[in-house]
């Protein structure tokens, strides 16, 4: 019994001079389980602990960041994280500026009047200096309803002046190129000389219930009776129309088609290509027929045919959304005062400035009437000063010229020459006792008015 509590005491004396020895042949910084631990302090940095002293806590371990160290344990094990590449950081997208000018708004969108030279000009100065990222023109024109010799109102006709416009589309064209910008023409209804503007641009886009058509108007320009003239005049308004598809990218063989009746259209397609032919040979036939029926499409026809690159939503609360969302834009922004804030003051503007003419001319009318007698300078200077105001209006707004020449036979250069008559009735009245001189009028009536 005494050997066997001697041999326990010896035993337990081996195992506890094994510890020592393991301990004292352990590499410096590491631990008996093997797992690398920080150093407390510096070699000799420390004193020798009193048996009363507690530890001291040891500082919080840094994470290493060398290639080599990062995602690793203390003992050099690779963690999951580790093993897994890093993603790279991905920067949040910018949203893109988006710069809007209408042509034309809903009920408002006469070709040549709404429509005009005069605002783009000052959207053209606006795009150079906010430099958008994306330019968006959203086109609402139609001169008919439904056919010309159906009940549609001639006056609401739009009127084509090709030399203005042709600086419209160039200035237009120049400007996105010059700041860079994606331009995009969206087209709600574009019926009679507008498809010109829709077909402009290479970008187009057509809401679910816009027309493309009316082309055939070109006709009112070509129509004089000696058959040489006209073959002559008709080729080569048919090829200043045909300059705004060539600028968008378009083939001539649709411009053609949509304007002449003697022209025909039809595709094939060869892979993603469209070849276009003026016959009817091609697999989809647009224009079969010479029978005075011209090409016209709607929004379905339009993209399926690759006119147009997509559909997008007739609401203007989601139009601009589902464009760009169709584009790959995931962000955008809309600028606070963009070209609809320009173009709308001007429709606004000029329209109320006819109305006023409008209004004016039976004044002028009832002033030259009443100016007999002893009232006669008084109502004579009533009138003149009726023109002049009338005159402004034509100044500031050349559209409304072609509006009244249109609907009432008057022109700038009429109203002009009467205010220079009634110049001279007054200068001869201002003559005592003496007969007005000049061409004026000296006892009321006249005036100006349609075939005077």
């Amino acid at each position: 019994m005494r050997n066997f509590s001697l041999l326990v005491v010896v035993c337990a004396l081996a195992l506890t001079d094994a510890s020592d020895c393991c301990a004292q042949n352990a590499p410096a910084g590491t631990t008996p389980s093997g797992k690398q631990s920080k150093p407390a302090a510096k070699p000799g940095a420390t004193p020798p602990a009193t048996p009363s002293a507690k530890p001291a806590a040891a500082p919080a371990a840094k994470p290493a960041t060398s290639p080599t160290t990062k995602g690793q344990t203390a003992g050099g094990k690779a963690t999951a994280a580790a093993k897994a590449p890093a993603e790279p950081a991905v920067p949040a997208e910018k949203p893109k500026s988006v710069y809007v000018v209408p042509m034309g708004v809903r009920g408002k969108g006469v070709f040549g009047l709404d429509i005009h030279a005069q605002p783009y000009g000052a959207v053209v100065k606006d795009i150079d200096e906010k430099k958008p990222d994306v330019v968006v023109f959203i086109l609402d024109s139609a001169d008919l309803d439904s056919v010309r010799y159906l009940g549609d109102d001639p006056r609401k006709f739009g009127m084509f002046d090709d030399d203005s416009m042709r600086a419209l589309s160039r200035d237009l064209h120049e400007v996105v190129d010059r700041n860079g910008c994606d331009a995009v023409m969206i087209i709600r209804d574009a019926v009679g000389y507008s498809a010109l503007l829709g077909l402009n641009w290479a970008n187009m886009y057509m809401t679910e219930s816009a027309r493309l058509a009316g082309l055939s108007r070109i006709k009112e320009r070509t129509e004089v009776e000696d058959p040489e003239v006209r073959a002559k005049f008709r080729e080569a308004f048919v090829g200043i129309c045909n300059g705004f598809l060539v600028a968008g990218g378009y083939n001539p063989s649709i411009g053609l088609a949509m304007m002449r009746d003697d022209k025909m259209l039809s595709a094939t397609f060869k892979g993603r290509e469209i070849v276009w032919t003026e016959d009817a040979s091609g697999t989809w036939v647009v224009d079969g027929s010479t029978d005075r029926i011209t090409a016209n499409f709607n929004a379905e026809l339009a993209e399926e045919l690759g006119l147009s690159d997509g559909t997008v939503s007739d609401d203007p609360a989601t139009m601009i959304d589902d464009m760009m969302y169709q584009r790959g834009y995931r962000a955008f922004e809309r600028m606070p005062e963009d070209g609809a804030l320009i173009v709308n003051e001007y429709i606004e503007g000029w329209r109320k400035a006819l109305a006023d003419i409008v209004e004016a001319y039976p004044k002028y009318e009832e002033a030259l009437g009443d100016a007999t007698g002893p009232n006669e300078k008084k109502f004579v200077q009533k009138a003149k000063s009726i023109l002049e105001s009338v005159l402004s209006k034509l100044k500031r707004y050349p559209a409304i010229e072609m509006k009244l020449r249109q609907e009432f036979g008057i022109t700038k250069l009429e109203i002009e020459t009467e205010i220079l008559r009634l110049q001279e009735r007054l200068r001869g009245l201002n003559k005592s006792g003496s007969q007005p001189t000049g061409g004026g009028r000296q006892r009321g009536g006249g005036g100006i008015g349609a075939g005077s």
